[in-house]
């Protein structure tokens, strides 16, 4: 069957010149938008029927990173903001990250981008033209397009749910500059690959600290609380960038969070790569050991500004985890929060299995507990996994 490749001046540059942006198309995000285009086409090609779509939602990226440009521009008090000891969850996919990501966020004076802020990044939050109903709109669109298409994602990641304020990665974010490929930006693109880092760090969280600048322009936020499943890879850049940040590094079994992400991979990209979907879980099993190899050695995995927490830890009682760590660093734990957060856990709206049970197993995978188990052997002893 004929499939049809991506048009890199069609989506790119016409595109620009269409919508009368070509002026903020600069030559080094020209190269890095080129760079994403060829990434799909050299995954493979796009059956007739979705081609049209996935032209369609690339340009709309393309369109949305100018117009931010232009919004800089127009409105240069954006960049001039500052912003103040942030808090940054880090941790590896499936270890609780969402979930410390969302108990933070309830703190006094703080905020985390959300689905309406990633999917609808322009214009500015203060801009007389921003409409939060139409963000809105295009948040729970965006999700009953996801759930419609692979239905057991809601019980992988039940935050779905809360539509447009369900929780945003950092990675979702900051790949609006073309950095990296975040899968949920191009979910009607069956030729998506799967993301590897920036290959410039630096540049990528120089950048996503502008979009915090973009989001809170004209909206005050004391303090943003941000997370991300690559950040271990980029602590260098990650304290660089945020010199005062506070990071909440969580840390689960392997052979538990190994599993639960080899299923969510295959929720979140079978149902959409049109039968292309490829995975070698030994290849991707050697590549989490080599990461944790690499980033135990980091001296900022020892910093005093990275709290290590256990994921059994922080899901039993995150009213205690987080209050000796607030201490420590001199913030407030007020007894608003305290009681914030003690409703949070025993609400019934936010259960991790209000949908239903998320099932499984590293057997799927051909791998076993004590396979794992020995090749994580010294980062289970350092944490007490």
């Amino acid at each position: 069957m004929d499939k049809k490749y991506l048009d890199e001046d069609d989506i790119i540059t016409r595109n620009a010149r269409q919508a009368g942006l070509s002026e903020y198309l600069d030559p080094e995000l020209e190269g890095r938008m080129r760079w994403a285009v060829s990434q799909f086409n050299n995954y493979g090609g796009i059956r007739e029927i979705y081609y049209d779509d996935a032209v369609q939602q690339f340009k709309a990226l393309v369109l949305n990173r100018l117009n931010i440009a232009r919004d800089w521009a127009e409105h240069p008090g954006i960049l001039d903001q500052t912003i103040e000891q942030p808090f940054f969850v880090i941790g590896n996919a499936r270890a609780g990250t969402t979930f410390t990501q969302s108990v933070l966020a309830l703190g006094d004076g703080c905020r985390t981008p959300d689905f309406r802020d990633v999917i609808t990044p322009t214009p500015p939050r203060g801009s007389a033209t921003y409409s939060r109903d139409a963000a809105d709109q295009r948040a729970k669109a965006f999700v009953d397009y996801v759930l419609r298409r692979s239905p057991g994602l809601l019980q992988a990641h039940p935050y779905f749910d809360r539509l447009g304020d369900s929780e945003a990665e950092d990675e979702f974010l900051y790949s609006h500059d073309f950095n990296m490929i975040y899968p949920l930006h191009y979910l009607k693109v069956p030729s998506l690959p799967q993301p590897g880092i920036p290959a410039d760090p630096d540049a990528a969280l120089a950048f996503h600290r502008n979009m915090l600048k973009q989001l809170q322009w004209q909206r005050p936020t004391e303090r943003w609380v941000g997370k991300g499943v690559l950040h271990q890879h980029l602590m260098p850049s990650l304290l660089k960038t945020y010199p005062d940040a506070i990071c909440f590094w969580l840390h689960r079994p392997p052979e538990q969070y190994v599993a639960s992400l080899f299923e969510l991979l295959e929720l979140q990209y079978g149902p959409f790569n049109d039968g292309s979907y490829k995975f070698d879980p030994q290849a991707r099993l050697d590549s989490l050991k080599a990461g944790v190899e690499r980033y135990m050695k980091l001296p900022e995995f020892h910093s005093s500004q990275v709290h290590h927490i256990p994921f059994r830890k922080m899901i039993a009682d995150p009213i205690n985890t987080l209050g000796g760590i607030f201490e420590e660093h001199g913030i407030p734990f007020s007894q608003a929060y305290q009681q914030r957060l003690k409703e949070r856990m025993a609400s019934p709206d936010f259960k991790g299995d209000r949908h239903g049970k998320y099932h499984y197993s590293l057997e799927k995978f051909g791998l076993t507990v004590e396979q794992v188990r020995e090749m994580f052997t010294e980062y289970c002893a350092y944490f007490d996994l």
